[in-house]
């Protein structure tokens, strides 16, 4: 990944918080988690259901609060930057 492409996805990783944390506290809670997801995904009946089994991901210390940290490291398993690092190793 070449340092332009780090820098949109980093960019891109920083909006997806900032829009998260609506308190703007530095943390998403699960209330904050839920009205993101709502505020995105309308009509869906679902969505809480996704909202708290994405939080439960991102919150690894189960403190029911996500720092950027958490929500980094959750995202990129979710994407999968890890595994492919490690198939980049094996060739």
């Amino acid at each position: 990944m070449g340092l332009p492409n780090l820098e949109v996805t980093f960019e891109t990783l920083v909006d997806a918080f900032v829009f998260l944390d609506k308190n703007k506290d530095g943390y998403v809670s699960r209330n904050e988690m839920v009205q993101a997801i709502n505020e995105t995904i309308s009509g869906e009946r679902s969505s809480g259901r996704i909202a708290m089994r994405r939080f439960e991901e991102m919150d690894w210390d189960k403190n029911g609060m996500v720092n950027f940290k958490e929500f980094l490291f959750a995202f990129t398993h979710w994407v999968g930057i890890e595994d492919n690092e490690d198939e980049e190793g094996e060739e």
